[in-house]
């Protein structure tokens, strides 16, 4: 396969995957809308040029999300290792698998445009890497023409993510595309970006019944208004989304 799409995800368990959201609007509706999110992405990915891949964890995460996305061919499972590593581990096998470009998109932008992931194939046949931002100084999508290991000695999940993968790639002499600068779903604020999308595309689907059903659209949530029915939890789980882990 000379060009490959993944999509990283989490299992979507309570206290594993959207537990800085949770806090805010109760864990188990974050992991009810989180699921929305994935049921959107592989259908509106399942019929574009790039049916996708999930590069997924833990190890035993498949059964859960494939329960929501249907089955795939490609399953890849993360290791150990920070985000930076993970990602590392995915480019420098992409050769082993055939792949000549290879993009990674994150699960929590379930607006993303298949159109923009053609872009991002468009601009690898003459960029060695390309991006997408998100407003908070990360990246929804990032793409490889072969390998380049622009990771080493970049911190994730600080918010200057992008700024230090970017410049260690020009530093480098590696030619660096943008897309356009959009969102993802990280914290209650987020929300307010999502609701308008889901509101007017029919590829949302998922994404707007969750937030009619979970009492989440035309709502401004406060911690004071979390549902009782899903309590914070007492503790963090390594990896947590609060360093965003989830996202690429």
């Amino acid at each position: 396969m000379r060009d490959a799409l993944y999509v990283i995800a989490r299992a979507p368990r309570v206290g594993f995957a959207k537990t800085r959201l949770g806090r805010t609007i109760g864990h188990d509706r974050a992991i009810a809308l989180y699921r929305a999110f994935l049921r959107d992405l592989s259908a509106r990915f399942s019929d574009s040029p790039f049916p996708p891949g999930w590069y997924v964890t833990p190890p035993d995460a498949w059964p859960e999300i494939s329960a929501v996305t249907g089955e795939s061919g490609r399953v890849l499972f993360q290791g150990d290792g920070d985000l930076a590593e993970r990602q590392r581990e995915l480019f420098r096998g992409a050769r082993g698998r055939g792949e000549e470009r290879t993009v990674l998109i994150a699960s929590d932008s379930p607006h993303l445009d298949a159109g923009v992931v053609e872009e991002a194939f468009r601009r690898l046949d003459s960029d060695d890497l390309v991006f997408g931002p998100t407003f908070d100084g990360g990246y929804y999508l990032i793409g490889m023409r072969g390998y380049h290991d622009v990771f080493e000695g970049v911190p994730m999940s600080v918010g200057t993510e992008l700024g230090g993968i970017t410049a260690r790639a020009r530093l480098s002499g590696l030619s660096v595309g943008l897309l356009e600068t959009t969102f993802d779903v990280d914290v209650v604020e987020d929300l307010k970006h999502l609701r308008p999308l889901a509101l007017e595309r029919a590829d949302l689907r998922a994404t707007r019944e969750a937030l009619e059903s979970l009492g989440l659209m035309g709502q401004h949530i406060t911690a004071s208004s979390r549902s009782h029915h899903a309590p914070s939890l007492p503790w963090e789980p390594m990896g947590d989304p609060q360093r965003k882990p989830d996202r690429c």
